[in-house]
């Protein structure tokens, strides 16, 4: 009786003891490769969710940006990295419409890379300088009506949902804008601001609209957003039908561990859940994502064939 009773209460004890043991999945610090420049909606939704991540998988995670190329830098820079799980691309729209948008593109998105995880969604706005005339989405069309080609708007790269919202819109109303590429929200922002350029569809732009120095002329995503109620949708405007929306994910080198991707995939999922990081992304009109790999990679594909058309019809190329 002594005996079991020893062996018991040393199982007991050991067992902590192995679980110690284990090694990590990961023990060495993990990137993510963010292909826009700091400051941006890609960047911020990084930053977030990489602090959190830092502290529940007990290696440091960093985020590096790494813009140009139509997000071909930051891209190749993931697909030659180890396949050890300590490399992540930071996606989104153009990540898989660059398949349309590039010629001899040299990575596949659905086989060189697996899907992560979705971080956040968001629609964007269509906001304006304070100088410019319109002061909701008809009278920019008919701004752009009356100078063609003229009214200068940036974008964050081609096929990139700021580029695209953009593209949709005109489109539908048979106009034209003097398209204006920067390598992230942020140095576009600086333009917008400073008034070099008129208008940007973007979805970082909370703070600029709050302060006054931005005007909100109407939300790109199907309902209207609880911190700016006040402006509408833009297919609330007469454009019925019109909806485009920014994303954020994850994905990491093909050959990357299923074990690794389900355990990064399992922590994120877990992250976008917390009330706190919740809040935080609502601040900015972030929606947090929730998904298995399996669910983003599905979403990715979606979001690609509903886009490939707009970019066939209007043929939009990318020169990298």
């Amino acid at each position: 009786m002594k005996t079991t009773r020893r062996l018991l209460i040393g199982g007991a004890t050991a067992a902590p003891l192995m679980a110690r043991a284990q090694p990590r999945l990961i023990d060495k610090p993990i990137r993510f490769v963010v292909a826009y420049a700091a400051g941006g909606a890609a960047d911020m939704t990084a930053r977030t969710v990489a602090q959190r991540l830092t502290e529940k998988v007990g290696v440091p995670v960093v985020v590096e940006n790494r813009p140009g190329g139509n997000t071909l830098i930051a891209t190749q820079s993931v697909q030659r990295a180890a396949a050890d799980g300590t490399s992540y691309l930071v996606v989104s729209l153009n990540f898989a419409l660059n398949t349309v948008l590039i010629a001899n593109l040299p990575y596949e998105p659905f086989s060189d890379f697996t899907a992560v995880g979705l971080m956040s969604s968001a629609p964007n706005i269509l906001v304006v300088h304070p100088s410019f005339p319109a002061r909701n989405v008809p009278e920019f069309v008919a701004e752009l009506r009356k100078r063609p080609g003229e009214v200068a708007v940036a974008h964050t790269g081609v096929g990139t949902i700021t580029h695209l919202a953009g593209e949709l819109l005109y489109d539908m109303t048979d106009t034209r804008a003097n398209l204006v590429a920067y390598v992230g929200s942020a140095p576009a922002h600086s333009d917008l601001l400073a008034g070099r350029v008129q208008a940007m569809f973007d979805s970082s732009s909370i703070e600029h609209i709050r302060s006054g120095r931005l005007r909100a002329l109407g939300i790109t995503g199907a309902q209207r957003l609880s911190i700016l109620p006040d402006v509408p949708t833009i297919a609330e405007q007469g454009f019925t039908g019109y909806e485009a929306s920014s994303w954020y994910g994850l994905v990491a080198r093909q050959g990357t561990s299923p074990e690794i991707i389900r355990h990064v995939s399992s922590e994120v999922q877990g992250i976008t859940r917390l009330p706190d990081f919740r809040e935080q992304l609502a601040q900015r009109a972030y929606i947090p994502g929730d998904t298995t790999p399996e669910q983003f990679d599905a979403f990715m594909r979606h979001e690609a064939r509903r886009w490939t058309d707009l970019v066939r019809k209007r043929n939009i190329r990318a020169d990298v």
